[in-house]
C-alpha cells in the first residue's frame, strides 16, 4: 500500500490551528478582569463554536490522503471518501496551474486528488509518476 499526504497543505493546517489556539488563549489571558466580566455566555460560547469549526476545517484539511493497494485507490479530502477499483480509473493529471491532481473515471466523472498538491513541487511530480504506474499495472488498458 501506497499512501500520498500533502506536505505543504499540513504544514500550513498545523501553523494555522496553533496559532490561532495560540492567539485565542493569549487574549483570554492577557484581558484584564473587568473587561472578560463583560463577556456574556452567548459571546463565550460564540466564540468556542467558531475555535472548534476553524478547528474542524484544519483538521480535514490536515487528513487529506491518498492509498493504493491492490484493490484500487482510496481518496479522502477533508472529510470525504472515495473508494475506486482500478478498473474504473482511467487517468491522473495535473493540468497547468491547477492547485491539485485530478482522476477521471470510467464513469465520467472525475475527482480531485487533494493530497497531491503542486506546492509540494518535485514531491507532487513523483507522487503523480508513481500512480500513474501503479495504474498502468493494474490495468490492461492505454492510458
Amino acid at each position: 500500500m501506497t499512501t500520498y499526504r500533502p506536505i505543504s497543505a499540513l504544514l500550513v493546517a498545523a501553523a494555522a490551528a496553533a496559532s490561532l489556539v495560540a492567539v485565542l488563549v493569549v487574549v483570554a489571558v492577557a484581558l484584564p478582569a473587568e473587561v472578560r466580566a463583560q463577556f456574556s455566555i452567548a459571546e463565550d460560547v460564540t466564540m468556542a463554536i467558531f475555535l472548534l469549526a476553524a478547528l474542524a476545517v484544519l483538521y480535514g484539511i490536515g487528513r487529506t490522503r491518498v492509498s493504493t493497494d491492490d484493490d484500487g485507490i482510496h481518496i479522502l479530502n477533508g472529510y470525504r471518501h472515495h473508494h475506486l477499483t482500478w478498473a474504473e480509473v482511467v487517468h491522473v493529471g495535473m493540468g497547468r496551474g491547477a492547485p491539485w491532481a485530478v482522476l477521471d473515471t470510467s464513469h465520467g466523472t472525475t475527482v480531485q486528488l487533494m493530497a497531491i498538491q503542486r506546492a509540494d513541487g518535485e514531491r507532487a511530480v513523483a507522487a503523480l509518476r508513481e500512480l500513474r504506474a501503479q495504474l498502468d499495472r493494474h490495468s490492461p488498458r492505454d492510458h
